[in-house]
């Protein structure tokens, strides 16, 4: 925003030079960008943050400057000239959508005459980057820059029934805006009607029908405030930005609006003559009441590590706005922690606390910290003491952030590497991999990005292509990201979101360890195995005893090369991997195989962390024994696991399928798996014959699966 000294100076009586100005705005928060000289004027162009909307104005940056510099801050001076006729007789205000706009004013000025700007006004509105347009159109723009509130000028003669009503747009209804384009409103978008149609886009933009022009005798002022966040979805969905909607989507002054009204209809009358209509119309159908926040002085003490003088609270809060009552002050002194160095002497202060109201400018200041980084601001962040804080509270164990450091930690070791895509996704691809409904944009920024994800799939075989092509073949990802999943059509509530879930999705192609000189690079590449192996890893972390594995079939994966994880009771698989079909990665033009795991984050991290115990290691040796067996086709492996835990056999150290036969190789409807057990124990060593029994045992388990030895 440009910022004019020579305006400034009409607010107070500045005497700093302009290096020392913009040294001096900068330090306030309100970053000098350029310092340009114009004429005999010199103009500021401020970086003003979102939170500040007051200082979207001369009178804004002008108080900051006065509390700064401890000057008095002159008020521009406003009076009205007004005519015995009421401006109620003239035109009708309705607020149909209170929720949208909590006040809207009016005032009628009859009998102007629409010409060029006097040179005085034009030359003020240059300095600052606005093109003047014609006396009317230009006040409403001095006025902006002067005290930071939008106003809109309409000709109230082209206003059907004299109205104005302050609704929802209508679904469909048109509008021609001022910069001349047509645009199709919705009812999320507030629209200013008269009788018949909509005539301006509500705190945007007004539109063309009734706008000024050199045959306008009467003007209708509007000054009103309008709700952010309806200024700023508008302004968005119809990729409009102005001077108006920057300010209220970041929050007009309510209570600004009658007086720059009220300064606009002097303006006016005085630049194009005419006479302004008694009264205002002023429709304020819920006038908000501030509230006093409690401020204490050993607050101000711990946050900002030195004392501030009760008076000094009271200068600068009162001389930015603030209503300040000193509600008590205790007679024990308070020792001053304020080095010699950063204020001019010690001293001691009484323990006092305070009742503060904020202004209405200020929005962003709601609670006791906002007013010590007021307080903070103008003393200056330099001259305040530095010091080293010692924490004194225990820090608690967070169980959660404790299982997701653990999944990261064991998919790092496994060597994948962590990656983020975006949560926009293109529909179409999106709906190949998953019929889960996604979300859709209400202001997409292309239709690539029109929805919302409900699959990360897509996101992970881009990130796949995209080193694929950059020639890097062995890859292991990993994302732990949300989807989004949209509400079914019908039972939508009110102010329902849609449903978030965390999926953690694994990502693997290429070898898995280089290859040695005595090795082909095909017993390498990453299959079935390595990734059932990784999955099984993570889950070595968590009591995960009820849950198994079980195939799977899945037309995103391919038949015979899918599994799934299924926890005891649970209503949702805990993950789904497998080969990519083949179609899939010919889609993609992937030149070699590609495997995918997606898991269900919410439903890992809800399972318990397994207790880290030490056991020591045994002085005996080991002893390994292969079991040749025929199984029933139809049992996983993963049942054979669970019959062999239950077996509850203390000197089985180690259990690992070494060997498959497929079914009907060996027997008809059964297949053959090679299992090698480990026993040990920790006080002795075993004989052949307790090896034997031991063995016997775990047969004697897996037989009532039907699980027999082979002859």
């Amino acid at each position: 925003m440009k910022i004019s000294l020579s305006w400034l100076k009409e607010f107070v009586a500045l005497k700093a030079k302009p290096q020392e100005l913009k040294t001096a705005l900068t330090g306030l928060g309100l970053g000098v960008e350029a310092l340009v000289q114009a004429g005999d004027d010199f103009i500021f162009e401020i970086e003003v943050t979102t939170n500040r909307p007051d200082c979207l104005s001369h009178l804004g940056v002008a108080r900051e400057l006065a509390t700064h510099y401890r000057l008095p801050l002159k008020q521009p001076k406003t009076i009205v000239k007004e005519s015995s006729r009421p401006s109620a007789r003239a035109v009708s205000i309705t607020i149909a959508d209170a929720d949208l706009c909590a006040r809207y004013c009016g005032r009628v000025v009859e009998n102007v005459e629409v010409k060029p700007s006097p040179a005085w006004l034009a030359r003020r509105l240059e300095a600052v980057g606005l093109r003047p347009i014609n006396n009317i159109a230009d006040v409403t723009n001095y006025v902006l820059m002067e005290l930071g509130h939008p106003l809109h000028a309409f000709d109230l003669a082209r206003l059907a029934g004299r109205k104005i009503i302050v609704r929802r747009a209508r679904a469909g209804e048109h509008l021609r805006t001022l910069d001349g384009v047509d645009r199709t409103l919705t009812p999320e978008n507030l629209a200013i009607a008269d009788a018949e149609r909509a005539v301006a886009l509500a705190g945007v933009m007004g539109g063309e029908e009734s706008e000024i022009s050199s045959s306008t005798r009467t003007v209708l002022l509007e000054s009103a405030w309008f709700d952010p966040v309806s200024i700023r979805r508008t302004a968005k969905a119809h990729g409009m930005h102005t001077e108006a909607s920057h300010r209220f989507e970041r929050g007009a002054d309510i209570e600004m609006a009658p007086v720059a009204l009220d300064r606009a209809a002097a303006l006016i009358a005085e630049v194009a003559g005419g006479e302004v209509l008694r009264g205002r119309v002023d429709v304020y159908p819920a006038p908000r009441r501030p509230r006093a926040i409690p401020l204490r002085s050993s607050e101000i003490l711990r946050l900002l590590g030195a004392d501030v003088p009760a008076k000094d609270v009271g200068r600068i809060l009162s001389a930015l706005g603030f209503q300040v009552a000193e509600t008590k002050s205790s007679k024990s002194k308070v020792e001053s922690r304020r080095s010699k160095a950063a204020f001019d002497s010690r001293h001691s202060t009484f323990d006092s606390s305070w009742k503060v109201t904020p202004p209405s400018w200020r929005p962003d200041v709601s609670r006791e910290v906002d007013f010590i980084e007021e307080l903070a601001r103008h003393i200056g962040y330099d001259r305040l003491p530095s010091r080293l804080r010692v924490a004194s509270r225990r820090i608690e164990q967070n169980e959660a952030r404790e299982k997701e450091l653990e999944v990261s930690r064991r998919l790092t070791a496994l060597g994948y590497y962590e990656i983020v895509t975006s949560s926009m996704a293109d529909p179409e691809e999106n709906a190949r991999f998953t019929d889960r409904p996604p979300v859709a944009l209400a202001n997409p920024l292309s239709q690539e990005a029109s929805v919302l994800r409900s699959s990360t799939l897509p996101g992970m075989l881009g990130a796949l292509g995209w080193n694929l092509d950059r020639d890097r073949k062995d890859l292991r990802l990993y994302e732990a990201g949300k989807i989004y999943v949209a509400k079914p059509v019908g039972a939508e509530k009110l102010g329902e979101l849609p449903e978030e879930r965390r999926v953690l999705t694994l990502g693997l192609t290429g070898t898995w360890r280089e290859k040695r000189l005595d090795e082909e690079e095909k017993n390498l590449h990453a299959g079935f195995s390595d990734l059932k192996g990784d999955i099984e890893s993570l889950l070595e972390a968590f009591d995960s005893a009820g849950v198994r594995f079980d195939p799977e079939s899945s037309s995103c994966y391919e038949p015979g090369f899918a599994g799934r994880l299924a926890a005891a009771g649970a209503p949702e698989p805990l993950a789904i991997f497998g080969r990519l079909r083949g179609a899939r990665a010919r889609e993609y033009k992937f030149p070699q195989e590609v495997w995918l795991a997606e898991i269900d984050y919410d439903q890992l991290l809800g399972l318990k962390l397994k207790a880290r115990t030490f056991r020591p290691f045994s002085k005996f040796p080991a002893v390994e024994r292969d079991f040749s067996l025929l199984v029933p086709a139809g049992i996983p492996y993963s049942r054979l696991a669970e019959a062999l835990s239950r077996s509850r056999v203390e000197e089985v150290m180690d259990t690992r399928p070494v060997e498959l036969l497929p079914e009907g190789k060996i027997e008809p409807g059964h297949y053959s798996l090679l299992l090698r057990v480990r026993f040990q124990s920790p006080s002795r060593t075993l004989t052949g014959e307790e090896t034997a029994t031991l063995g016997q045992r775990l047969v004697n388990s897996l037989a009532l699966l039907g699980v027999r030895l082979r002859s």
